[in-house]
């Protein structure tokens, strides 16, 4: 993606820019290639240049080359710090710049197609869905069988109360209770 006030990229610079990099890698290709062959050679003089036994150590190249070496590992430090403070102040604008650039809900939406989003919520709702229910159905029985076992304590209270025992031998069976009958005064 060009911003609007640039202008269109040519096909002819792309194909320069593939044409550098794929040289590079044939170079940095055969330059490793030639220093594995080289090493075999180079090693023995290597280390009869950098440590010859004629010179004291304090006199040697490999001496002054690990000297540098010490420096370098100094100096990269430092470098490394100063690229980082760097990087903390650079990274940041450019990376609100192209999320500038970028339209956020294209993207939302191509990735949402891709995913397949509503499916997502449909199972997952699915499943939440069935599960309450099914926590509400054991709940509503549980609560049945606590209002049962109540209207069952109750009932059995209630005709305790209302049945009258049964005569024993020695009482005669009680008779049902009558209206009363109204008594006739004389006059």
């Amino acid at each position: 993606m060009n911003p609007p006030d640039a202008p269109p990229t040519s096909r002819d610079a792309i194909l320069v820019l593939d044409a550098a990099v794929g040289a590079t890698l044939l170079a940095a290709a055969t330059a490793r290639m030639v220093g594995r062959r080289a090493r075999g050679v180079v090693k023995p003089v290597a280390v009869v240049f950098l440590r010859p036994p004629m010179l004291t150590e304090r006199y040697q190249a490999g001496t002054y080359l690990d000297a540098l070496a010490r420096q370098g590992v100094r100096g990269r430090g430092e470098v490394e710090r100063q690229v980082s403070a760097l990087l903390d102040k650079m990274v940041p604008p450019l990376v609100a710049a192209v999320v500038q650039r970028i339209d956020l809900g294209q993207l939302a939406e191509g990735v949402i197609a891709e995913i397949d989003l509503a499916e997502i919520i449909r199972q997952s709702t699915g499943s939440v869905a069935s599960e309450t229910v099914r926590g509400v159905r054991m709940q509503s029985i549980s609560g049945d069988e606590a209002v049962g076992n109540a209207v069952g304590r109750l009932r059995v209270r209630f005709s305790r109360k209302a049945t009258p025992k049964p005569p024993t031998a020695e009482q005669p069976p009680a008779e049902p209770a009558s209206a009363a009958e109204p008594e006739m005064t004389a006059t």
